[in-house]
């Protein structure tokens, strides 16, 4: 036996087994953009690939499988704006097992520009796949984009938590807008009304703002005593034609 094989097969041996220590077997068996995930498995509730610019929380939902310890997932969200990609966020979590990641995109003052996004998914720094989304506007047509109902309000009027049904009892709901297009000096109005057993609505406030720049703007409905259980709804006006109707309850 030539005496030069042992050695070349102990060199092959050890270079291999180096190398395997940098393999990993995790991958990517699903990714998907959600409004909401189960907040126990964080399996992804509600997909889309469409997010509009009243909405505060964007979910990444990644399904990784065949995953050892210490496995590094990165994600890192990105705009694609005017042909140029600009970094949003960027997060690593580091697993034990297979199952569902939860990447989430929280935004606390001001909303994304309608545009094309989308997010980088790597396994141990190597890039994996892409999940792309858009944001757009709630409402294609119209001067006013965004409409919602909202308990909380960034400074920027930004609507950080909104929603249809409120707790009874609370002392403000808002109704922020984000309005973009109109000509100087447009009048935008905000119309509260309570709804009646018969179907009637009784009118309780009204406000109006004058507002020439793109951005948001925050109406409000301040009870002191509290909002009473009950149903609601506001009426959004442009230069007093009323452009969206928003209902809500009082729970």
């Amino acid at each position: 036996m030539n005496r030069y094989i042992l050695p070349v097969i102990a060199m092959l041996a050890l270079l291999l087994g180096s190398n395997a220590c940098d393999f990993s077997t995790a991958n990517i068996k699903r990714a998907t953009m959600a409004y909401e995930v189960d907040p126990g498995t964080k399996e992804p509730i509600t997909e889309t690939t469409r997010f509009h610019g009243s909405d505060a929380t964007l979910h990444c939902a990644v399904l990784m499988a065949n995953t050892p310890s210490d496995t590094k997932v990165k994600a890192v969200w990105f705009a694609e704006i005017d042909g140029t990609r600009e970094i949003i966020d960027t997060t690593e979590i580091t697993l034990d097992e297979s199952g569902w990641i939860d990447f989430t995109l929280t935004l606390t003052q001001s909303s994304l520009p309608y545009a094309d996004y989308g997010v980088d998914l790597s396994i141990n720094g190597e890039y994996s796949q892409t999940v792309p989304f858009t944001i757009e506007p709630s409402f294609a047509e119209g001067i006013i984009k965004e409409a919602v109902i909202a308990r909380t309000l960034s400074d920027a009027y930004f609507p950080v938590e909104s929603g249809n049904t409120i707790p009874a009892g609370i002392a403000n709901v808002y109704a922020p807008i984000y309005v973009s297009g109109q000509d100087r000096e447009t009048l935008f109005s905000a119309v509260w009304y309570q709804h009646l057993d018969d179907g009637d609505r009784v009118e309780i406030t009204s406000a109006d703002i004058a507002f020439d720049e793109e951005g948001w703007i925050g109406f409000s409905l301040n009870l002191p005593e509290g909002i009473p259980v009950g149903s609601y709804s506001v009426d959004l006006l442009v230069n007093n034609n009323v452009e969206h109707t928003l209902e809500f309850t009082a729970e």
